[in-house]
């Protein structure tokens, strides 16, 4: 009789879980942020695009409008908290008034017992000679430029209204515009511009591919291909100015050319995707159960090449910034109140000598947004294809 017929009931072994299917997207995403060095470079683009938010949130000024169109003398306003300028001035009705302001405002701060709140600092034509060069062609006259805004406010009675320059952080240019608010709004228009662009792009892109990959043998679809390639001989940039020239530069014009020419590049990797996965099992799957082509597309195969999307937009914004850049350097953009990045970077340039803040500023959150973008881009190219080095 064998012995031990009853025994303790052992723990039995767990069963092992069931592998659950997940997206593409899905895992493209847990692998990206599964290393510390994508999450820092994907805070640090966020921090900069929120940086450029908050300090929208600032702008108190038309970015197209002279914070006073009645007054000359807004015009090439220095930096709030560098305010003393000098200028040279013909001798003529500019520079009669100026010291008109001085006179008056020291002649009211007399008698209101008061310090003036304006007063030339430096005048050539007294002080370099005396009374040989008071009657000098050339003057030189240094002064505070805000001091000389409160004292026309205060003195003046040929302006019907006083003139507002509170908020003029950067200064302003030639047209008497703030630089703040129209150096902020000019990047953040831009990135808007291309951001837009690039989902109308995407959408294109993958349209047409899908609409080739199912109807190969169509007219109409060798149509799309043959237009593709042709568009795709000659470098966007070329097509992007042609377009420009012909529409406009502002900033439908450039949505306009950039939705027409930047497709093409979405439509190429959209269309080999499609090709790898058009005969794949789930996909014959899916047609088995009777999903038709749209919810396939849509539904399955656009979440499953999105990543290759991803990251061609990442590098594709890059491209298209550079782009709208290099518009107003070439004199695609005739008109100066567009907000464009050229147009401001063009602009920095020519008052780079008497007020160089705007063009540091461009300068420094153009490199920090592009260099970023590229990080980005490279750890995105590192996820989808985690094998290659």
């Amino acid at each position: 009789m064998p012995k031990n017929l009853y025994s303790f009931v052992k723990k039995q072994k767990q069963l092992q879980d069931y592998v659950i299917h997940q997206k593409e997207s899905k895992l493209f995403w847990k692998r990206f942020f599964r290393k510390k060095s994508n999450i820092a470079i994907f805070s640090l683009f966020l921090i900069t695009l929120f940086t450029l938010i908050f300090a929208l949130l600032f702008i108190k000024n038309s970015p197209v409008i002279s914070i006073n169109s009645d007054s000359i003398y807004v015009n090439n306003l220095p930096p709030y908290f560098a305010p003393i300028v000098t200028k040279n001035f013909v001798r003529g009705q500019e520079l009669d008034f100026i010291r008109n302001i001085a006179t008056l405002e020291e002649k009211r701060a007399f008698e209101a017992n008061q310090n003036p709140v304006f007063k030339i600092l430096y005048d050539s034509a007294f002080e370099t000679g005396g009374p040989l060069t008071v009657h000098t062609d050339i003057v030189i006259l240094q002064y505070n430029a805000y001091d000389l805004l409160k004292a026309i406010n205060l003195n003046s009675i040929s302006l019907n209204n006083n003139i507002n320059f509170s908020n003029i952080y950067l200064g302003t240019n030639s047209n008497g515009i703030d630089l703040y608010s129209r150096t902020l709004s000019s990047i953040f228009v831009s990135i808007l511009i291309v951001l837009v662009a690039v989902f109308i792009n995407i959408f294109t892109g993958f349209i047409l591919a899908s609409i080739y990959v199912f109807n190969k043998n169509k007219w109409y679809a060798k149509i799309i291909d043959q237009v593709a390639t042709i568009l795709n001989s000659i470098p966007e940039i070329i097509w992007i100015f042609l377009l420009c020239i012909f529409l406009s530069s502002n900033w439908y014009g450039i949505i306009i050319s950039f939705s027409l020419i930047s497709w093409i590049s979405y439509y190429e990797i959209s269309k080999n995707e499609l090709l790898s996965l058009q005969n794949s099992d789930f996909i014959l799957a899916y047609k088995a159960i009777g999903l038709n082509k749209s919810q396939i597309i849509f539904k399955h195969m656009l979440k499953r090449i999105f990543p290759s999307l991803l990251v061609s937009v990442v590098e594709r914004f890059a491209i298209n910034i550079i782009i709208i850049s290099s518009l107003a350097f070439l004199n695609m953009i005739k008109q100066d109140n567009d907000l464009n990045l050229g147009v401001i970077l063009k602009e920095s340039i020519d008052i780079v000598t008497s007020n160089p803040l705007p063009l540091i500023i461009i300068t420094i959150y153009l490199l920090t947004f592009l260099i970023e973008l590229k990080l980005l881009n490279l750890s995105f190219s590192a996820t989808l294809f985690p094998n290659l080095k």
